[in-house]
């Protein structure tokens, strides 16, 4: 027995510690996982090639040659989420590996076959087609943040930086483009063959191919060319453009090397114009991808549309230096990248409109949309936290991109703006082609103050939502009242959290400043008359609980007030007055009338009609609506005939046309739509035409599709007939057929155009259509986690906010509340999306209740 027992245990031992190795990591990429590889891999350098069919549907080939070196020899892993079909061969160090497989999205590279320093890996597969947006004519891959892995076997986190470099072939009238530049070009056999150089050390989801029949435009730069690579096919808008955006895009890179004392930091820059990309742009070095539309605008552009153009092309190019030079270590900082590039853009483009106030812009750009996530149940900090990156498509929104500028600005008074270049131009030199964080930022910072600014930066970076600010009368002495700040949802913050910040008061027509560095401080005088203001210029953020007879006040007075900069503080904080139940609806839809009415300044005027129209078809109960609009479809468009100013002119006519219901009104747009009359300084683009026929659709005028033929006819651009086309089916007046159109939105190729896909919902969830597409909300709350995983970052936002937002009833509310309910290990990332994207139709819900419940 002895005997026998021995003989075994070798053979039990064996077996034992194979059943103890350790299993493959989790689907996705786990920061437990990227921790464990960045400390692993070095000297990173892949080659991609790929071979691109003529035919969109027929799979993509790939090869990839990673090469890198190991601190150690140990196991690693690739990631790849792909089917087990689509790796066809993995040689490791020259050893062919038999039947290669896929486990949890990776590709294991087992530590036997791997050595200390150099190793090479030999891949061939199918390209994953889910992030390469292909069409008939160009496809692009768009990374962004975490879906290489998704397309080609990779080290998907930030903090790997590798070289990438590219060959393709593709059909023979295509072109190509690349993060490096293009080395080789060559025909063969009807096929063109393009190579492109290493780029710098870049981040995964910065990598950039795209290919297609795109024509090709340049100019001249400090030696380099810098490229637009496009597909626009009406060639008076493209010439009436191209000029200045090239200009913009070379006095946006002069100011940086300028302002960063850091030359560019790559070999190539190309700007790409994409027909309906889903984002604005996105900022891969050497190809720049832009929505075609955002930077060819159409003629008589709005005053907003120019500003968001410039914004948009030196916040792309900010982020050369700020996101791909100097890139975040992990995606839980991945406002860090959008801070600095929407900071850098509102300081580049200044200059571009000496005739504005900027301090008026910054506070209209940046307040409204971050008040908008952070007055919700479902805020988020700037900073949050990511276990996974397959879930940082969920940590963008109005956040980081808006309340993020806030808070650099306020750190920009705290340092001193001499300061703070120092800082940054020390940040960047200390890490370029590398990786930083917001604390190294904050060291580099901190050295030049005195304040304390890891209290500050607490508040403002880790703590969700804003301050509610009001005042109380001091116990001990009648002239001194007491200015207090406490947490809007004190479920979200602890209730002793309080932002440190700058308060601007206004009394008797006298600005002051007050350093509100704790959670009350004392103010002399007596704040509470009518005329006192607080929060008056672009500093203070929070909602301010005004008083009944400072509303009063201000209702009546706001348009007097000479002070654009004051006047558009004004619109905010009565708007956030107004949905926090302080102002009755239609005193406050009065006022705006009046106020839209008086409006000459562009950028207020912007804010007037959004929150005009807004409060028209949420607020306003239906009856009322209709006794109302007879007065504002009137007054309205005797402005427009009158207004001088072209792009007034135009932001005044679509909010027109959007609240218009009469008869005589939607007669007008038919005729406007048929160019049987004209309106004197307006004339409408494609998009205009499509805006019009939409409109005339969903009021349902009965030639609607003799009109919809119309227009289809009648535009000029091939892809707006291909978008309109896509859009006919949500525009239908037959329940049945948006039914089938909105079911057909669960099948991932039919939302590939993610851009006319949130137009599609926006139609079909019209407050005018709302009783039957309440029926819609269900299924869009199930669909939510595909939608995040199949689409791309903003893609969740726009599912949910274009279905939400014109629902303004309790029945609505209920079925995402019940939704939550039933649901209650939902994904905390996605529950904060829906509860950000309700809180508009709650409180539309709750302020009709409140004011008209005893008239029902």
């Amino acid at each position: 027995m002895i005997k026998n027992y021995l003989i075994l245990l070798p053979i039990l031992f064996i077996f034992g510690c194979s059943t103890f190795e350790k299993p493959a990591p989790e689907e996705g990429v786990s920061q437990r996982l990227a921790k464990q590889r960045a400390k692993q891999i070095s000297n990173l350098n892949y080659h991609l090639s790929i071979i691109v069919p003529g035919d969109k549907d027929e799979p993509i080939d790939g090869q990839s040659k990673i090469q890198f070196e190991l601190a150690k020899a140990e196991t690693v892993y690739l990631d790849f989420k792909a089917e087990d079909e689509q790796l066809q061969k993995l040689i490791i160090n020259d050893d062919t590996i038999v039947s290669p497989s896929i486990v949890n999205e990776h590709i294991k590279l087992p530590k036997k076959l791997l050595k200390e320093g150099l190793n090479t890996i030999m891949l061939q597969y199918i390209l994953g087609d889910g992030a390469l947006n292909r069409n008939d004519d160009y496809f692009y891959a768009l990374f962004v943040p975490d879906r290489a892995r998704t397309t080609i076997p990779c080290f998907d986190q930030p903090d790997i930086k590798g070289r990438f470099a590219v060959k393709m072939e593709l059909p023979e009238t295509w072109t190509g483009i690349a993060n490096g530049e293009p080395t080789v070009k060559q025909t063969i056999n009807n096929r063109v063959i393009l190579e492109f150089a290493p780029s710098q050390p870049i981040s995964t989801y910065l990598w950039a191919f795209t290919a297609g029949t795109y024509q090709f435009d340049s100019v001249n730069w400090k030696g380099k060319k810098i490229g637009m690579f496009h597909m626009v096919d009406d060639t008076v808008k493209y010439q009436r453009n191209i000029k200045e955006v090239f200009r913009q895009t070379l006095a946006s890179l002069d100011w940086l090397e300028d302002f960063t004392a850091f030359d560019y930091p790559f070999e190539t820059y190309n700007l790409v114009a994409i027909p309906s990309f889903q984002f604005g742009g996105m900022e891969h070095p050497g190809a720049t991808y832009y929505r075609s539309e955002k930077i060819f605008l159409d003629e008589n552009p709005t005053r907003n549309e120019e500003l968001s153009r410039a914004n948009l092309i030196a916040h792309e190019t900010a982020h050369m230096w700020f996101g791909d030079l100097v890139t975040m270590p992990w995606f839980d900082e991945v406002w860090l990248k959008e801070v600095f590039a929407n900071f850098m853009a509102d300081k580049i483009t200044e200059p571009w409109f000496q005739d504005m106030n900027h301090q008026l812009r910054f506070l209209m750009a940046h307040f409204p949309p971050a008040y908008a996530v952070d007055r919700t149940a479902g805020a988020n900090p700037i900073g949050q936290k990511l276990k996974n990156l397959k879930n940082a498509g969920t940590l963008y929104g109005g956040i980081i991109y808006h309340k993020s500028p806030i808070v650099m600005k306020q750190l920009e008074n705290i340092a001193g703006t001499d300061n703070l270049q120092k800082g940054i131009q020390e940040y960047v030199a200390n890490n370029a082609y590398g990786n930083a964080s917001w604390n190294d930022l904050i060291a580099c910072i901190d050295k030049y103050t005195e304040t304390d600014l890891k209290v500050w930066s607490n508040a403002w970076v880790f703590e969700p939502g804003r301050p509610v600010l009001y005042f109380e009368p001091s116990e001990h002495n009648k002239q001194v009242w007491k200015l207090k700040q406490i947490p809007e949802h004190t479920n979200l913050a602890s209730k002793n959290t309080y932002w440190p910040q700058e308060i601007n008061i206004l009394q008797d027509d006298t600005h002051l400043q007050y350093q509100m560095y704790d959670a009350q401080i004392d103010i002399p005088d007596n704040p509470e008359r009518p005329n006192s203001l607080y929060l008056a210029d672009d500093a203070g953020y929070g909602l301010v609980r005004l008083t009944q007879p400072q509303l009063e006040y201000w209702l009546n007075n706001m348009t007097t007030t000479g002070d654009d900069l004051l006047r558009g503080r004004l619109v905010i904080n009565l708007y956030e007055n107004f949905l926090d139940g302080s102002i009755e609806p239609n005193a406050f839809l009065s006022y705006l009338q009046q106020a839209t009415l008086a409006e000459n300044n562009p950028i207020i005027l912007s804010q007037l009609c959004s929150q005009l129209q807004s409060t028209y078809w949420k607020f306003i109960p239906k009856d009322i609506r209709v006794n109302k609009v007879a007065s504002l479809e009137e007054t309205l468009f005797n402005r427009i005939k009158t207004e001088s100013n072209v792009a007034n002119k135009k932001t005044l006519f679509r909010l027109w046309s959007s609240i218009s219901i009469s008869n005589d009104a939607i007669e007008t747009l038919k005729d406007l739509t048929l160019g049987n009359e004209t309106i004197e300084g307006l004339t409408f683009s494609d998009n205009d035409l499509i805006r019009l026929v939409t409109q005339l659709s969903i009021k349902n005028h009965p030639e609607a599709k003799e009109l919809q033929a119309h227009v289809l006819q009648n535009l000029k651009s091939e892809q707006n007939k291909e978008k309109l086309q896509f859009l006919l089916p949500s525009l239908s007046g037959n329940v049945a057929e948006r039914d089938e159109f909105f079911l057909s939105l669960s099948k991932v190729e039919n939302r590939s155009k993610e851009d006319w896909v949130q137009n599609a919902l926006a139609n079909l969830h019209h407050p005018l259509r709302t009783e039957h597409s309440i029926h819609y909300l269900h299924n869009t709350l199930e669909l939510l986690e595909e939608i995040q995983l199949t689409g791309d970052i903003f893609f969740p936002i726009g599912w949910l906010g274009n279905s939400f937002s014109g629902h303004s009833s309790e029945q609505a509310y209920n079925v995402a509340n019940q939704f939550l309910n039933n649901n209650p290990a939902y994904p905390q990332h996605l529950k904060l999306k829906i509860l950000q994207n309700i809180d508009m139709t709650e409180r539309a819900y709750r302020i009709k209740y409140k004011h008209y419940s005893n008239d029902r």
